[in-house]
This record gives structure tokens, C-alpha cells and sequence, in this order.
């Protein structure tokens, strides 16, 4: 149990973390997201809301690992499918068809007063998806993006693996 808590708290810390430098970069260093990394933030955001409802409610029932698996794979599946889509947009050919500029409609009207200024200024997209405005290592952020979620998922699939083995053994408590 408590690897179980501890290996998604670690999740969730560092789902935190990643927003955490998301957030440093677009007020300090004035990089503006895209519409593409709107939706790469919404996934790890959801991945670490998956990974904080792991750690409160420790399933005693292998259908509840598996409920918190799969959550926590469309989780971090869709947000690496979102940053592999925004890397083709950076790397791959350019296609004049193909646009991710900020005046794209996004699902949600941020323009509405009931939303907090600071929860508006999250989630709405303003720069363009082609543009690579930040490397780390000489990778763009999408890639280390997609390396990120694609790494929190396997980690969250080897604590449930080893959860529901604890589960059919027995060693629930």
C-alpha cells in the first residue's frame, strides 16, 4: 500500500512540477502557449488529478487498479498523442492546409467573466504551433512532452501491475 501511495504521489508532484515550469515560462520568460500545448497541459493536469485519486483511495479490488489505470493511460496517452502532434507540426514539412494559429477556435470560451483571470490565463492558447521558442538539450518542449507523459505512463502501469499482484496474493493490506 504504501508503494502504491507513494509511487502516485511522486506522479502527482511531478505532474505539478511540469505545470509548474509551463506556468514559469509563459509569465517570466513571456512564452505564450499554443493551442497544441493547451491541450498537452489539460492531460497532465488530468493525469495528476488520476494520480492524486490514486493516492486518496488505495483500491482493495483489482477492478479498482484497473479503473485507475486506465484513467491514468487516457491521461498520459493523450497528452502524448497532442505533443507528438504538435512536434509534427514543429519538425514535419510545413503544410499550408494544415494551421494551429491562435485564432483557431478552442471548446472553451475564456472571454466569459465568470472564469478567474489567473484560470483563463492557463488555458487560453495565444501563440502559434509551428514555432519553436524553447529547447531544452536542443529538443523542443513538445518532444520532452511526449518523453514526460510517455514516461508517466509506464510508471503508472508498473504500480498497478505490482498493486493487483499484491491483490491476488493477498497482500492487501
Amino acid at each position: 500500500m504504501l508503494r502504491w501511495r507513494l509511487g502516485f504521489l511522486v506522479l502527482a508532484l511531478s505532474c505539478a512540477g511540469m505545470i509548474g515550469f509551463a506556468l514559469y515560462e509563459q509569465y517570466y520568460n513571456f512564452l505564450m502557449p499554443c493551442l497544441m500545448c493547451i491541450y498537452q497541459r489539460m492531460a497532465v493536469i488530468s493525469y495528476g488529478f488520476v494520480a492524486l485519486l490514486a493516492v486518496l483511495w488505495a483500491p482493495k479490488t483489482r477492478g479498482g487498479v484497473y479503473v485507475i489505470g486506465a484513467l491514468a493511460s487516457i491521461a498520459s496517452l493523450g497528452g502524448a498523442f497532442a505533443a507528438a502532434k504538435h512536434v509534427m507540426l514543429q519538425y514535419g514539412p510545413k503544410d499550408p492546409t494544415v494551421s494551429c494559429a491562435p485564432s483557431l477556435p478552442f471548446p472553451i470560451d475564456f472571454n466569459d467573466p465568470k472564469w478567474p483571470a489567473w484560470f483563463s490565463g492557463l488555458f487560453r492558447p495565444v501563440g502559434d504551433c509551428s514555432n519553436i521558442d524553447l529547447t531544452v538539450f536542443g529538443l523542443s518542449m513538445p518532444v520532452w512532452v511526449v518523453v514526460a507523459c510517455l514516461g508517466l505512463f509506464g510508471a503508472a502501469m508498473l504500480l498497478c501491475r505490482l498493486r493487483a499482484r499484491e491483490l491476488q496474493r493477498g497482500w492487501w493490506r
